[in-house]
């Protein structure tokens, strides 16, 4: 009903007094929104899952909505579907899908919804975002052969999975430097009888591999102490980069160069997204996708090469989930980085890379 502006200031007035909160529930039922959004297979044992999904809080939070968090873990369609009924029995406004839900789980979930998708293994794609793994791994071998690095390795769990598009970017760097793919050697740990250490240092040692982009910041961080311990100086002897962005990565010694996921830009985009399709009422799962690709960003450590100061670590009061928090001065986006190291044609034909971004050369070799 209408009423004055003095009376309305009378009734807040006397809500705040008496300590009046509305009841949920209640507004759901008379068709108001309910300001929640639930976010379906967050798995928050998964360390960059679990970043994604806080960042999904954080900027939820901006939006004035609150999420109501599936968390994933093995379980039956059946149980798939009960849950999914369960959550949309709290009247969310709209839903984010992280990865896939079985079919007839999806059906139900006839409310607006944005679907992420990390991977998918038979090139089947069905999200609105991606993270665009194949730049990342082209970002990776651009900054390599800026280094003056001409043979990489790329260790990794599998090749067929998501991973793969890592390997594909890389790859694309040392043809666009006229180098051949035999150049780019990748370790399967799935795939060899050996251990995988004894066959990195063989590379090494023996091939005259002198980089390598690692699949992922934990690969790379174990990877630092056990080069140091068999007499591999990282940068100096073996120039190596992560992937994934994960905030430990400026506490390794040296600190950690890694792509990051941008899992910011990600929810930020994934949510305005969200609230479109809320707006305009888009619901069910079977509307057009965006399919979008996001790009990553670069963290610049010392690890691949370049001067990186150690961390203030005695003066920090907490733990940190994203690398932005503390150390935003050392994040190139995709668009920048690409700019700096923008292949450079030559008169000649030849293709060099432009090195004008890194005054410290660690490999000492001509362009």
């Amino acid at each position: 009903m209408r009423i004055s502006d003095s009376r309305r200031e009378e009734i807040e007035s006397a809500a705040r007094e008496l300590g009046y909160i509305p009841n949920l529930t209640a507004q759901v039922l008379s068709g108001k929104a309910s300001r929640a959004i639930a976010i379906f297979n967050a798995n928050v044992t998964q360390y960059s899952l679990s970043v994604l999904t806080a960042q999904f809080l954080r900027n939820a939070a901006k939006f004035n909505y609150q999420l109501l968090i599936d968390t994933s873990f093995r379980r039956t369609d059946e149980e798939y579907c009960r849950d999914v009924g369960n959550m949309l029995r709290r009247s969310p406004d709209g839903a984010i899908i992280l990865g896939q839900l079985p079919p007839q789980a999806l059906a139900l979930i006839q409310i607006p919804t944005v679907v992420f998708q990390q991977y998918d293994l038979f090139g089947c794609r069905n999200g609105d975002f991606y993270p665009d793994l194949a730049a990342g791994g082209y970002m990776a071998g651009l900054h390599l052969l800026s280094h003056g690095h001409r043979k990489a390795v790329y260790v990794c769990t599998r090749i067929h999975s998501q991973t793969h598009d890592k390997l594909t970017g890389l790859r694309q760097a040392w043809r666009e430097a006229g180098l051949p793919d035999e150049d780019v050697i990748a370790i399967e740990a799935m795939q060899l009888s050996e251990p995988v250490e004894g066959h990195l240092l063989s590379l090494i040692r023996e091939k005259g591999c002198s980089c390598g982009l690692m699949s992922n910041d934990f690969v790379a961080a174990r990877a630092l102490p056990f080069l140091r311990r068999n007499g591999i100086r990282v940068p100096e002897d073996f120039a190596l980069i992560g992937y994934d962005g994960n905030a430990f990565a400026y506490l390794t010694d040296p600190p950690l160069s890694t792509i990051s996921q941008s899992y910011d830009i990600l929810s930020s985009a994934a949510l305005e997204l969200l609230l479109e399709r809320i707006e305009k009422k888009e619901s069910g799962c079977d509307i057009p996708r965006l399919h979008r690709f996001v790009k990553p960003v670069f963290f610049q450590g010392g690890s691949c090469g370049c001067p990186c100061e150690p961390p203030p670590v005695l003066g920090w009061s907490r733990d940190m989930l994203f690398l932005e928090e503390r150390f935003g001065d050392r994040i190139v986006t995709y668009e920048d980085f690409i700019a700096q190291h923008k292949p450079i044609k030559k008169k000649n034909g030849e293709t060099t890379i432009n090195r004008s971004h890194s005054k410290n050369n660690q490999r000492g070799e001509a362009p």
